[in-house]
């Protein structure tokens, strides 16, 4: 199998529920991987960060919690679910994060802990920046 090179230098960054400061932020260079996922598993390894997932996506990192503990019940008929979203080139994609080839991208992968927000029963919004929010059981006890 033929390794890509990248045209340009790409940055990936990484960023949490309670901060627009990244958690990471590397630069791809010369990066063998074929696609964003496989780029985004590579950088966390390389930095030996703490997370769940695969190359299709992440489902935890740095400490991020997952299941019923992402879960802001607001209302009887609201709740926010957090997880980890990701932009390409300032767009959300509407596929995995293995699906989208790195030689597309012109400038920056962007993970962030976002959420989908639920209201009066039904999905009102996807991937939304939680760090805007800052929740209070995500962030109690950060400075």
């Amino acid at each position: 199998m033929m390794s890509l090179m990248l045209a340009a230098q790409i940055s990936m960054e990484f960023i949490g529920p309670c901060s627009a400061r990244p958690l990471l932020q590397a630069t791809l260079s010369n990066s063998s991987a074929q696609n964003v996922g496989l780029a985004t598993i590579d950088t966390l390894d390389r930095f030996e960060a703490d997370y769940q997932g695969t190359e299709a996506g992440l489902n935890s990192a740095f400490g991020t919690p997952t299941g019923m503990e992402a879960m802001e019940i607001i209302s009887d008929t609201e709740i926010r679910s957090y997880g980890w979203c990701f932009e390409v080139d300032g767009q959300v994609p509407e596929m995995f994060a293995h699906h989208i080839p790195l030689a597309t991208v012109k400038h920056q992968v962007r993970w962030f802990y976002g959420y989908a927000h639920y209201m009066n029963g039904q999905w009102v919004s996807q991937c939304e920046v939680a760090h805007r929010l800052k929740p209070d059981f995500l962030c109690r006890g950060l400075k």
